[in-house]
């Protein structure tokens, strides 16, 4: 990636499900290029440099809708009321179903990577792209000061592409907004309630 260019969600979609992942994330965002659609993007190219520098093959599609909507259980109109994160799975695998070339396989693989997204432990068990969420997840949120090896300077470059302006204030609010209207769910988003479908070779 060449991370001096300015990068949009728009210029990596491009198959049906990628389009409509970022549809339903401006819907529920109510924003078009937005604090969490640039997270999703962040995440998703940072799931992409891990993976090329391991030599990991990944479902590219798979890792692209997942990132842009593994945080979309915060929101109305995803939620349940339930663990956000269990939420977001079960609201992005609802529509997935229905997608020609989505097996239940890889619906299930997204669904995963979308509601491990907080694991504490390794998830390679259930798939690279489960693990390699998490991990983006990670090195996202603590602006590169976990990297997993992407170097600094590339998560620097990162996010001068992809400007992280409003990501902190909009987590804390929707986390908050978690916080008052299910607080007993929130501990619950580290701790997963189901196996892995499917083993992969652990990564270092």
């Amino acid at each position: 990636m060449a991370t001096a260019q300015h990068l949009t969600a728009e210029d990596l979609v491009s198959t049906p499900a990628e389009r409509e992942a970022l549809e339903r994330v401006r819907a529920l965002t109510r924003d078009t290029d937005g604090p969490m659609e640039r997270h999703g993007v962040r995440c998703f190219l940072i799931c992409e440099k891990l993976a090329a520098d391991a030599g990991l093959d990944v479902d590219r599609e798979v890792l692209l809708v997942a990132g842009l909507l593994h945080d979309m259980g915060l929101y109305d109109g995803a939620s349940s009321g339930g663990v956000y994160v269990t939420d977001g799975r079960e609201y992005a695998e609802s529509w997935l179903r229905g997608m020609d070339g989505w097996s239940p396989e890889r619906v299930r693989l997204c669904g995963d990577a979308i509601e491990r997204h907080h694991e504490i432990r390794s998830q390679w068990d259930a798939g690279n792209e489960v693990e390699l969420m998490r991990r983006a997840d990670m090195v996202e949120v603590t602006a590169g000061l976990v990297t997993y090896g992407a170097g600094r300077g590339w998560v620097r470059g990162l996010c001068r592409a992809v400007p992280r302006d409003g990501v902190y204030g909009e987590i804390g609010k929707m986390v908050g907004k978690a916080v008052r209207e299910r607080p007993g769910t929130i501990p619950r988003i580290l701790l997963r309630g189901r196996e892995p479908g499917r083993a992969q070779r652990p990564q270092s």
